[in-house]
């Protein structure tokens, strides 16, 4: 798969993105990235603020609460754990990735 941008392209697509005040093709691309990674930090803190609002606990405690039914299985709070547990580690994946590209 070529992932070079020919020459036309470039051309083409640096006038239309300078007449949305984008200096080039590089720092529009830059701001879309920027973007699609702030609507998914917003995706997942939604969902772990709908978490901390259901069980009335920050991730921490769920955690620890969860982690500590020795042998017991309550399955809607196992699949709780693992959702909201999903969604902390996006944040983090994401922000770091959010930051990382800002200073690209």
């Amino acid at each position: 798969m070529d992932t070079s941008l020919d020459i036309k392209f470039t051309e083409k697509s640096e006038s239309i993105v300078t007449q949305f005040g984008f200096k080039d093709l590089k720092s529009f691309i830059k701001n879309q990235a920027l973007l699609m990674l702030m609507a998914r930090i917003e995706k997942y803190e939604a969902e772990d603020k709908r978490f901390e609002a259901k069980y009335h606990m920050p991730f921490k405690a769920f955690q620890a609460k969860v982690e500590g039914l020795q042998n017991e299985e309550v399955f809607t709070e196992d699949d709780d754990y693992l959702d909201w547990r999903f969604a902390k580690e996006a944040i983090d994946r994401l922000v770091r990735q959010k930051r990382e590209l800002e200073h690209a």
